[in-house]
């Protein structure tokens, strides 16, 4: 918990845009100021664990303590159902598998702030574990398990996917690694399996039928020859080279050669472990590992609209990795002990370094706490990003500080509304000026360092404000469709000339 405790803001990717639609959702019934620009939108549909959670919870604390503790109870799911699946699985508790697992709670999925899928991944793990525990008995697991399915696919529909993954293959395991094997047990067992998918395939199907009628058009995307050439080739430009990258960096640090070189230790550390009969991977899960390592690979990047599907899959393989680890009993040689040391030395160390480079974001918060203040309440404001593009970790990040402003100074930002994945849409000015420049051919120029063209952009499409990040960073002028109206060290406030 030390990162979360050092720092009023948490600098995770889109993990505010998610605090504040759910703060919007608690009060935009009662906010007159919120009303013209939001809508609440509830149906049932995956994505929405949290907004479910978290909506009440913004009606009793403030969105900077709110945003903690939503972050502790993601951790807190996630490192007890692993650990808990970890027992189920292998019959006993591990101080090592509980040190291997804490860096992984600060993962590269964590960074982009997937709030729903990370909490949906923690349940994963408790319904496994639980069918582990009550699969002999399928009068009381079947019952539970299904409560769990629904559980899990309403927080996150790629996490359920996931847990159908999880436990079939288990399932293929265990009958694999019977002396006796009956084909009938285990067909007897996966048919268990798929009853727990049978309600939320029914609301699957549900939301892709609504989504038909509002003219919604979810995206699909599939495994073409191409695609599945340039996932397996870890060169620059290639989309096997990103997914390279999310492997070594599935524990995200302050910087790149730091995280390569945490992982080579651990990564060094458990196969002499395992070299010396000290730990072992439960046989049942061996195919497990081997299919969900594969699906790194071959997993399009985006399927039914949720995107980045590929970067979350390293995480969901080292978590089982972790999870089906078993430690040998009897006494540990010298060279056993060092390298649990070294190992528990090196989680302490990552975590240390993600607590320093979090404190550092201290002041820059309270630059930006200075300079809303001279943003207009109600003002229709846009938030630029400045520096090496989005996920990098050379600039310090700022995609937290534009949906701050809804609550920092009740201004009115962008949010994500992509209609069917949230319960929550933009209406009147702000859809129309964000529509505009979501759709503007220089929509992505942002990225890639053009942010003039961006800035101009903003301002023909109808914002009023604009909050420029790492303004110390531009190197060019400001555009002459604003006005500077207030700077800090890292932030400069713009007024579009037409106001």
């Amino acid at each position: 918990m030390i990162p979360l405790l050092v720092t009023p803001v948490l600098p995770l990717i889109d993990y505010y845009d998610h605090v504040m639609r759910f703060y919007v959702l608690a009060h935009v019934g009662s906010d007159p100021a919120l009303q013209p620009f939001y809508q609440a939108h509830w149906f049932l549909m995956p994505d929405m664990g949290l907004d479910i959670v978290s909506t009440p919870l913004l009606h009793l604390m403030p969105p900077a303590i709110a945003g903690h503790v939503i972050a502790a109870i993601i951790l807190a799911v996630l490192f007890s159902g692993v650990l808990y699946f970890n027992r189920a699985l292998t019959g006993r508790t591990s101080s090592l598998v509980a040190v291997l697992l804490l860096p992984l709670l600060y993962s590269y999925i964590l960074n982009w702030g997937f709030a729903n899928f990370l909490l949906s991944l923690g349940f994963a793990f408790w319904g496994a574990g639980v069918w582990l525990e009550t699969r002999a008995r399928p009068l009381i697991a079947v019952p539970i398990s299904c409560v769990f399915s629904v559980l899990i696919y309403l927080s996150h529909g790629v996490a359920f996917a996931l847990y159908g993954i999880l436990v079939a293959l288990l399932e293929v395991g265990f009958f694999i690694n019977t002396p006796a094997r009956k084909f009938r047990d285990l067909a007897r067992a996966l048919v268990l399996v798929a009853i727990q998918a049978a309600i939320p395939i029914v609301m699957f199907l549900a939301w892709q039928r609504s989504l038909s009628f509002d003219g919604t058009i979810v995206q699909h995307a599939g495994i073409t020859r191409q695609a599945l050439l340039e996932n397996l080739t870890p060169r620059p430009g290639h989309t096997g080279y990103r997914r390279l990258s999310t492997i070594l960096r599935v524990e995200e640090g302050p910087a790149y050669w730091f995280d390569i070189a945490t992982f080579a230790i651990q990564f060094v550390g458990i196969g002499f472990l395992l070299w010396c009969r000290r730990i072992s991977v439960a046989r049942p899960a061996w195919l497990l590992l081997g299919v969900a390592t594969l699906l790194i690979a071959i997993t399009p990047s985006q399927m039914f609209g949720v995107h980045y599907i590929a970067d979350r899959l390293p995480l969901f393989v080292a978590l089982i990795g972790v999870s089906a680890i078993s430690t040998r009993s009897g006494s540990w040689t010298l060279a056993s002990n060092l390298v649990c040391a070294v190992l528990g030395l090196t989680a302490i160390l990552r975590i240390g370094a993600i607590a320093t480079q979090w404190h550092g974001y201290a002041p820059t918060y309270r630059e930006f706490q200075a300079i809303a203040a001279q943003l207009p309440r109600g003002a229709v404001t846009k938030g630029v990003s400045v520096g090496a593009g989005y996920h990098e970790t050379d600039v310090p990040r700022c995609e937290m500080y534009e949906p701050l402003l809804i609550s920092e100074r009740g201004a009115i930002v962008p949010l994500f509304d992509y209609t069917g994945e949230h319960p929550l849409v933009m209406a009147g000015r702000l859809k129309d000026a964000s529509s505009t420049l979501r759709h503007h051919p220089t929509e992505f120029k942002e990225r890639i360092q053009d942010y003039s063209i961006y800035m101009t952009a903003a301002a023909s499409a109808g914002f009023d404000y604009l909050l420029v990040c790492n303004a110390h960073l531009l190197s060019d002028p400001v555009p002459s469709d604003w006005n500077p109206i207030a700077r800090t060290p890292h932030f400069v406030l713009l007024r579009a000339k037409r106001i």
